[in-house]
């Protein structure tokens, strides 16, 4: 038996290159249900507590907004990933940060899909400066009342800290 010849090699390569462009693997299916459990978790555990956070720091005339946003596959390579976060407008700082930015000290919590984590993001951004960090990268249940409110506690310390 002799060897196939390299040219056959390819063609049979680039056959199975051509046939999985055009049938990629089909991965969203457990994606997309990940996501609805995120997005069911965001409604009903993470949007409430922000809730209740934000009206604790309206009593010192401080203000927030709660900004949520949908997973998003588009055609982009790289999708939007689902998320939300509270925004904070401390009481000194109303208008728009000196450095122009429209960063706001916030805690959100962003969806990686492909993880199947959630991402937990802190930002101390204010007219002294500041930065937005990663601090955790959980499962969903880990995404918990007593999570929330101590990223919330540690944004405040970082802001003193500031």
């Amino acid at each position: 038996m002799a060897n196939k010849p390299p040219s056959d090699n390819l063609n049979a390569l680039l056959d199975d290159y051509d046939s999985a462009k055009v049938n990629p693997p089909d991965t969203h299916g457990a994606e997309d249900a990940w996501i609805e459990q995120f997005n069911a978790h965001r409604d009903k555990v993470i949007r409430p507590v922000m809730e209740k956070l934000g009206k604790e720091i309206e009593k010192r005339g401080h203000d927030f907004h709660i900004v949520a946003r949908d997973f998003r596959r588009g055609n982009r390579p790289m999708p939007d990933e689902a998320s939300i976060r509270i925004d904070i407008y401390l009481a000194d700082e109303k208008t728009r940060t000196r450095i122009n930015a429209d960063k706001r000290p916030h805690v959100g919590f962003v969806t990686n899909h492909k993880t199947k984590k959630v991402n937990v993001i802190i930002c101390d951004v204010t007219s002294r400066g500041g930065v937005e960090s990663k601090v955790a990268e959980l499962p969903l249940e880990g995404v918990d009342e007593s999570l929330i409110q101590g990223k919330f506690v540690a944004l405040f310390k970082r802001l003193v800290a500031g």
